[in-house]
């Protein structure tokens, strides 16, 4: 692949990606739950916020969040399938 075409092709992964953790944070914690997450995750609030934003996010921060939320990592990554790995993914 074209290294231009290999970057177009990681912005859009990226976006979908966002867009997804971002839709699983609001399910299980609600619109403005985004610092809650963060909490949980153990990073700050604003770092969370940039992730949602587009910011690309470091694999440890994904397999916690998987952890954490029960989210399917295939979901995560093409939007295909089901969204959770376990029927009851809401925060402890």
């Amino acid at each position: 692949m074209r290294p231009s075409a290999r970057g177009f092709a990681d912005r859009v992964v990226t976006s979908g990606l966002s867009r997804r953790v971002r839709e699983v944070r609001q399910e299980l914690y609600g619109e403005h739950g985004g610092p809650r997450l963060a909490d949980a995750l153990g990073i700050p609030a604003r770092t969370w916020a940039n992730y949602e934003a587009g910011v690309v996010i470091p694999a440890v921060v994904v397999l916690g969040f998987v952890e954490l939320t029960g989210a399917c990592p295939h979901w995560l990554l093409t939007g295909e399938g089901e969204r959770y790995t376990r029927p009851s993914s809401r925060p402890g």
